[in-house]
């Protein structure tokens, strides 16, 4: 049998070979006329190819070899050819081979410059890390992929000073005109910007300001399904969240549809993350139409039932900010997710709760909204609804008490009842407690629910005149001069509630109530011309003793 034809050498050429294509041109070039007019731009070119080449980091297989050689070659071949060529023609070849030979030149400096390490952190060579970052704004497709694929291992570690270059080369990398950019390359750039996401705030910051430049991409990534989508969803989580006009511009390129699509079909990391950007859309009322449009409820509501924690906390505050406006798509989505079953998918997830996890806020906030409606409010308060609102009330996270205090608010304004509820016993003491917070949204909260209870009932005004906190507490929330206040139309509810007690009434003057009431008077809060005539009266009273 005869033997077998030799295998193909590969037609890569290698260091060598470039190296001897290069010293054969200035031979070639001396020879031709038509070069004279190129030969400076093209011998600078020459010399630092030649240089970089020579040194030590240029990788000897390096992705620029072969794009160099075929320049080469075609540079001598215009200088063999040049009589059959005709003269413009061989002007117009030089210019262009002028052109590229200094893009090739530029990009061999990089390559020949030492790559970063991926341990290069906070603490690493800063020159290094730009060098890199260099070779990300510079050179062929090839040469790009490789240095994104370098930054895709360190970019949590680069130096902070280095992060924004780092964004806008990768920003300018995704928005530039090269038509070779391989799809692999646009999807880890998509990766290298949700790892920047994920870094640090100064990362986030350098991430917004490019967010013109990347967002379009990053939309298309989400179309695209896969690890890309959620990449593109993990970076798209802090744009959408600070900006507005970020959220529009997600909305409008079909965003909201492609996040579903995720939410519906991608992994549980996915469906988190679409959660997340979908709540951050959700939160601007003029967004809403395209929820409503894309029929989002159900899906949301399916992921409350069998996501991940993660993403039932995400889908849940997306629900919230959905059911929060008071327009009219606000108000017809709320309908609709009651209509789509919304409180029951919160009550088996209430149920379900164990211990103090951070979707009971978004959950109890859900029902909050929806409890607006004295219809749904009944329908809650029947279905024991308060036992969970009641136990929420003593968690150890401000966010869930608060929106605890205002689901209680609502159900308790709007439900038709004037039995008090034995499983709120526990409720005064505890929203008495949190009028100290110290944060200003859970003491306004606990005093709009103070006020709904004890206008509800009397049996919740004799548990706050028991605690001797509760007087006190809801004076000093009347303090005109405090710089952030809550609204004191509600304390002044809660003192008036309980204002026919003639201790109470002692209480609120010794606490400094009608000094208070002055200036609330002067700004028209409703209710303080009549708790001030009843702490009047009461003073009358002192004055002149039964006999």
């Amino acid at each position: 049998m005869p033997s077998p034809p030799p295998e193909p050498e590969s037609r890569d050429p290698g260091l060598a070979e470039c190296q001897r294509l290069l010293e054969a041109v200035p031979a070639a070039a001396a020879s031709s006329p038509a070069f004279r007019r190129h030969w400076p731009s093209i011998s600078a070119s020459l010399a630092a190819l030649s240089a970089a080449l020579a040194s030590p980091a240029f990788p000897p297989s390096g992705p620029l070899l072969a794009p160099l050689a075929a320049a080469l070659t075609a540079l001598l071949s215009v200088a063999g050819e040049q009589t059959r060529l005709g003269h413009l023609h061989t002007v117009s070849l030089l210019s262009s081979s002028a052109a590229s030979l200094a893009q090739l030149a530029a990009d061999a400096r990089l390559l020949a410059t030492p790559a970063p390490s991926t341990g290069a952190g906070a603490g690493g060579d800063p020159s290094s890390a730009d060098a890199l970052i260099s070779r990300l704004r510079l050179g062929s497709a090839a040469s790009r992929a490789a240095a994104l694929e370098e930054l895709a291992g360190s970019a949590a570690s680069l130096p902070v000073s280095s992060a924004a270059a780092a964004v806008s080369a990768v920003a300018a990398l995704l928005d530039s005109a090269v038509g070779d950019l391989l799809p692999s390359s646009r999807e880890r750039a998509v990766y290298v910007l949700a790892a920047f996401a994920s870094s640090s705030d100064a990362a986030c910051r350098s991430l917004a300001q490019e967010s013109g430049a990347v967002v379009p991409h990053l939309c298309r990534a989400l179309e695209s399904g896969g690890a890309g989508a959620e990449h593109a969803c993990v970076a798209l989580l802090p744009l959408t969240a600070a900006s507005r006009d970020v959220s529009a511009a997600v909305a409008a390129r079909g965003g909201v549809a492609a996040l579903l699509a995720a939410c519906a079909g991608g992994t549980p990391a996915t469906q988190a993350a679409a959660a997340g950007v979908l709540r951050n859309l959700a939160a601007f009322p003029d967004l809403l139409p395209w929820f409503r449009d894309e029929g989002a409820l159900p899906l949301l509501l399916q992921l409350v039932s069998l996501g991940t924690p993660r993403a039932q906390e995400l889908a849940l505050g997306c629900l919230q900010n959905l059911t929060a406006s008071d327009g009219d798509v606000g108000q017809r989505l709320k309908v609709d997710a009651f209509q789509e079953g919304a409180l029951g998918c919160v009550k088996d997830y209430l149920d379900a709760s164990r211990g103090d996890e951070p979707g009971l806020a978004p959950a109890l906030g859900l029902l909050r909204n929806m409890a607006s409606f004295r219809y749904i409010a009944e329908i809650a308060v029947s279905a024991s609804f308060a036992a969970h609102v009641a136990v929420a009330l003593g968690s150890d996270r401000s966010p869930t008490r608060t929106e605890a205090a205002l689901a209680l608010a609502e159900l308790c304004g709007n439900a038709n009842s004037s039995k008090p509820r034995h499983e709120l016993d526990d409720a005064v003491p505890r929203l008495v407690w949190m009028l100290e917070a110290k944060s200003v949204s859970e003491r306004d909260a606990a005093a709009r629910a103070l006020a709904a209870l004890l206008a509800a009932s009397g049996g919740y005004r004799k548990l706050f005149r028991k605690d001797e906190r509760g007087i006190v507490n809801a004076v000093q929330l009347l303090d005109p001069a405090a710089a952030r206040a809550v609204d004191r139309r509600f304390p002044v509810s809660v003192l008036l509630a309980v204002s026919q007690s003639r201790r109470c009434r002692k209480q609120m003057v010794a606490a400094g109530a009608c000094g208070f009431l002055q200036g609330l008077m002067d700004a028209e809060v409703d209710g303080a011309k009549k708790l001030a005539e009843c702490l009047g009266k009461g003073k009358m009273l002192g004055v002149f003793p039964r006999t």
